[in-house]
């Protein structure tokens, strides 16, 4: 950051910073193991590793002392939970580490981004983001529509259907709501889930597949056509991320 340095709380480089400018990682590693994870590269732990999760050491104590410093900056930026980890994996709901963080970040009037595939787990937090809507938003990454191929390849994970249930009962309590559409797997999936989800969601982030042979099998323009053209058809708000909006035929 440009005036104080912060422990937890940072600012992403590259892909990671077109979805929020600041971020905080509360856990190391993550029990949703998702085979497409591009975390343990990121962090440098082998995948065995990476899917035995464990709290960040001092994570609360620190999270704290970054909390006071941003409010005395008057930071207005949203702090997302989180981009290497899931704050609503498993593990956390014996820690309860994403509620407190929660209840840090809003006592010093910082606003908080999540993006989770934990579904259900999710809930147990609507209370403190609806109590202050104004520093809140709720966030589901979605990839597929076909239940067989999600428990395939984010086994740990929320069902898609655990995930739509959270994102409109969120809506339901005034949570401002998004969907992260990325990775994208099959596209077909992709656009099946923004007709599934459009009611109750107020934005849409979309990416692609990369670091994965996949993303050889998708004609990328023809999907970014079909994406833009069904959002625009609900009149939805959405962001279409860079690596997706500069392909070329």
């Amino acid at each position: 950051m440009n005036k104080i340095r912060t422990t937890i709380i940072y600012e992403p480089r590259g892909r990671a910073r077109e979805y929020s400018e600041l971020a905080a990682n509360l856990y190391r590693g993550c029990g949703h193991c998702c085979t497409y994870c591009y975390a343990p590269a990121a962090i440098r732990l082998n995948r065995d590793e990476f899917c035995k999760p464990c709290v960040r050491k001092g994570v609360l104590e620190k999270l704290k002392q970054d909390a006071i410093k941003l409010e005395a900056q008057n930071e207005k930026r949203t702090i997302l939970l989180c981009f290497t980890t899931d704050p609503y994996q498993p593990l956390d709901v014996e820690k309860q580490i994403t509620r407190k963080t929660i209840q840090i970040l809003h006592s010093h009037n910082l606003k908080v981004s999540i993006l989770t595939k934990g579904g259900k787990r999710s809930e147990r937090d609507f209370d403190l983001l609806a109590l202050k809507p104004e520093l809140s938003e709720y966030g589901a990454t979605l990839v597929f529509s076909d239940e067989k191929m999600r428990e395939e390849i984010e086994s740990g994970a929320a069902s898609t259907e655990e995930r739509l249930n959270a994102l409109k009962k969120a809506h339901d309590l005034g949570i401002y709501t998004y969907v992260s559409l990325e990775p994208v797997w099959f596209p077909e999936q992709s656009l099946d889930l923004i007709d599934k989800s459009h009611e109750f969601v107020d934005f849409y982030k979309v990416g692609k597949l990369n670091y994965n042979q996949q993303q050889n099998n998708v004609d990328w323009v023809i999907f970014r056509e079909d994406v833009i053209e069904k959002l625009e058809v609900y009149g939805k708000k959405y962001y279409i991320k860079e690596d997706l909006r500069k392909i070329s035929i």
